[in-house]
């Protein structure tokens, strides 16, 4: 079983859109995926209620204090993959999702101040030496991207080679409790998001 933890200290990152999405991508290639929401909001988790009864995914809520046993349960149960959805503006919580992680995605919009506030994840993630990895996401069309890019590469950081670009699909999608996937399958965003999963899949040799 390998566990993601979805970590971001800035609000606003699309955490929770890049969460359920991985988690909808998995499941639809029969990987046996557990979706665990730590944030207090509870986004991911009412997404997931809001989803009809057969499309619904393992979704649970949880605090990080349960986070340990839930992974037992999680392998026990026979699950592949578990994803880790975390609350901004927590380093207890990130630290406790960090350490039991096999990898951190640190999703990030290329603007000056999300760039900076990624410093702090980065120091978590070197604390528990787990293999961390900056999503480039939101982005908007045009060089930003690739400039981001270069800049936190040139930092030492591993940036994963697929951006997640702006589009109109992420918010249609989730309104209604459905991926991109499932609102627009042949879509850019659907795309993305498969190019995107594929990549994480050979990080950890799923």
């Amino acid at each position: 079983m390998k566990i993601i933890a979805i970590i971001a200290q800035k609000g606003g990152s699309g955490k929770t859109t890049l969460s359920v999405h991985l988690a909808v991508c998995a499941t639809r290639q029969n990987i046996r995926t557990v979706l665990i929401d730590l944030d207090p909001q509870g986004s991911a988790y009412d997404w997931n209620e809001s989803r009809a009864e057969g499309n619904k995914l393992d979704t649970i809520k949880a605090s990080p204090g349960q986070l340990a046993a839930l992974l037992r349960q999680a392998r026990a149960a026979g699950a592949d993959l578990v994803i880790v959805d975390t609350a901004p503006h927590s380093d207890s919580a990130a630290a406790i999702a960090a350490q039991l992680a096999d990898l951190v995605l640190i999703p990030c919009r290329p603007a000056r101040f999300d760039l900076k506030a990624i410093s702090s994840t980065a120091q978590i993630t070197s604390l528990t030496k787990t293999l961390a990895a900056v999503v480039i996401n939101a982005a908007p069309r045009g060089r930003l991207a690739e400039e981001a890019r270069a800049a936190l590469q040139q930092q030492g950081t591993i940036v994963i080679e697929p951006i997640l670009h702006h589009r109109a699909a992420y918010s249609h999608a989730v309104i209604d409790g459905r991926s991109v996937h499932e609102y627009e399958p042949d879509g850019k965003a659907a795309a993305e998001i498969d190019n995107f999963f594929a990549c994480v899949r050979r990080m950890l040799n799923i």
